[in-house]
C-alpha cells in the first residue's frame, strides 16, 4: 500500500452557524496551507485502586484536546474567511474587485476544518473533520526575502473520521492562491515610508479559554470563549538612524503599516492586495547589541493598543471574492 503524503492532502474550511454543529448543507472552501498541525489527542488515565497485586485495570479516556498550528504563505484569494475568524469583524465592500476590511471584535461562532489524506487511504480515516474550531492567535512574518507567511493557532472541540467528505456536492469552492513575496511589500512607520527594516512580525493572541470541559460532556470542549485580543510584534532594522531607538526610549506613540501589492493592487485577478496596519503602538526600550565587526541591527519589540474606534490592528484584503 502506498504511504499517504502531504502533497496529496487537501484542507477544507466550513463555517458553523451553531458551535460544534455541522451546517445543514455544508459548502466547503479549499484552504491552501504549507502545514497542518491541527490534531486530536486524548490521554488515558490509570486507576490507582489497590488489587492485592501489582497489576492495573483498564484505563479510562481523558478529555479531548484538539489543537495545533496551520501554516500559510500569505495570499489574498483564499485566506479571507480564516482571517475573519482570527480578527472578529469584517466589512465587504466593492463590486468585483472587492475590499474586505477586518478589525478586532467578537469572534465568529466557529469553524470546521476537514483534512482529506487522498486516495492512498481508503475507508473511514481518509477524512478527518475537526469541529468547533476557533482561531486562538496568529503570527505574521515578513522577511527580507522569500514568501511572507502566517502561522495560525487553532483550538477545537472534537474530531471524527469518515470515508467521504461532508461537502454537499463533494466539490470545494476554489478561489486560488498566489502567495506574496517580500519583494512586493512596503513598510510605513509612524506615517512615513521606512526603507531600512530587515524583517517584521505581527502577533495576535485571542486568549481562548480551552478549559471548558464539563461532567458528562464525553471529554469534548463545550465552548471556546475568547478573552482580550493582545497585539504585539517586533521589527528588525539596520541601525542607520537613532530615530526608532529614540521613540522607544521616549515612549513615543507610533504606528506600522505593511502593504503587499501585486500589479495595481485593485483586487482584480492578478492585482491582489493585503495590508496589516498596527494603528497605534509603543516600542519597547531595547538597545542594539554589537555581535562583531559587521553591521549593527536594532530589534524593537512593540505592543499595540486601542484608541477611540481604532482597536489596534486592521487587516485589508482586496480580491475578486465577494465575501470573506
Amino acid at each position: 500500500m502506498p504511504q499517504a503524503r502531504g502533497t496529496q492532502t487537501t484542507i477544507a474550511l466550513y463555517e458553523e452557524a451553531t458551535y460544534n454543529t455541522t451546517p445543514g448543507t455544508p459548502d466547503g472552501q479549499k484552504l491552501y496551507v504549507t502545514s497542518f498541525g491541527l490534531s486530536s489527542a486524548q490521554n488515558l488515565i490509570d486507576s490507582n485502586t489497590l488489587r492485592a497485586d501489582r497489576s492495573r485495570t483498564q484505563p479510562v479516556q481523558g478529555n479531548i484536546n484538539v489543537s495545533g498550528s496551520v501554516g500559510f504563505e500569505l495570499h489574498a484569494e483564499s485566506m479571507g474567511t480564516i482571517l475573519k475568524h482570527l480578527m472578529g469583524t469584517n466589512a465587504d465592500t466593492g463590486a468585483d474587485p472587492y475590499v474586505h476590511t477586518m478589525t478586532i471584535g467578537d469572534l465568529p461562532v466557529g469553524l470546521q476544518l476537514e483534512k482529506d489524506h487522498g486516495s492512498a487511504i481508503s475507508g473511514s480515516g481518509r477524512f478527518e473533520l475537526f469541529t468547533g474550531c476557533r482561531i486562538g492567535g496568529a503570527t505574521f512574518s515578513f522577511p527580507a526575502e522569500g514568501y511572507c507567511t502566517a502561522s495560525l493557532d487553532v483550538m477545537g472541540a472534537t474530531s471524527t473520521l469518515d470515508s467521504a467528505t461532508i461537502d454537499d456536492d463533494a466539490t470545494l469552492v476554489d478561489n486560488g492562491c498566489t502567495p506574496f513575496s517580500s519583494f512586493l511589500g512596503a513598510i510605513t512607520e509612524g506615517g512615513v515610508s521606512i526603507a531600512y527594516v530587515q524583517s517584521a512580525e505581527i502577533r495576535i493572541d485571542n486568549g481562548l479559554d480551552g478549559s471548558s470541559y464539563v461532567i458528562g460532556g464525553a471529554g469534548v470542549r463545550r465552548a471556546l470563549p475568547e478573552g482580550f485580543a493582545t497585539i504585539s510584534g517586533s521589527i528588525t532594522a539596520l541601525f542607520e538612524s537613532a530615530a526608532l531607538l529614540t521613540k522607544a526610549i521616549a515612549g513615543t506613540e507610533s504606528s506600522l503599516l505593511i502593504e503587499l501589492t501585486r500589479g495595481t493592487g485593485t483586487g482584480a485577478a492578478g492585482n491582489e492586495f493585503m495590508s496589516f496596519e498596527v494603528q497605534q503602538l509603543l516600542f519597547e526600550r531595547t538597545s542594539p547589541g554589537i555581535e562583531g565587526p559587521n553591521g549593527i541591527l536594532l530589534t524593537l519589540p512593540f505592543k499595540a493598543y486601542a484608541s477611540g474606534t481604532d482597536y489596534g490592528l486592521e487587516l485589508i484584503v482586496k480580491n475578486a471574492v465577494a465575501t470573506a
